[in-house]
């Protein structure tokens, strides 16, 4: 029994640091200086609602939306362009599923922080690093 209640803790543990980074990645989002747009206080609100739903958070550079947008473009070249919340939002549901993208906001970085959901066809969901 003892061993049962061990890794009930470390799960629970688990899930705790893993929303607690996320509100921390929030919270950064509100500090130092910016090379792009910030997330507006209802976005992070916002935000913070999903993480509580159980949502990740996970975070989206325009080289990666261009590359996307260029593989759901049906073959045709996909020139750097300046993302908008909406078409990184309409990118990223063509790629990845309309259930798996729940929000989407500028980052201070210059990128897009993304609201997904934790698993997709029965699998941890994390976009590819390449």
């Amino acid at each position: 029994m003892a061993a049962s209640k061990k890794t009930t803790y470390a799960s629970v543990r688990a899930n705790f640091q893993k929303k607690a980074n996320f509100f921390k990645t929030l919270a950064n989002q509100t500090t130092g200086s910016a090379s792009g747009s910030r997330p507006s206080p209802s976005q992070l609100n916002s935000f913070s609602k999903w993480i509580e739903k159980g949502a990740v958070l996970q975070n989206v550079s325009k080289t990666q939306l261009n590359r996307w947008s260029a593989s759901t473009s049906k073959g045709k070249t996909s020139k750097s362009k300046n993302w908008s919340v909406a078409s990184a939002r309409t990118t990223l549901a063509k790629q990845f599923g309309k259930s798996s993208i729940k929000a989407v906001a500028p980052n201070k970085s210059g990128g897009f922080i993304v609201a997904t959901s934790p698993t997709r066809n029965g699998k941890n969901f994390r976009f590819p690093t390449r």
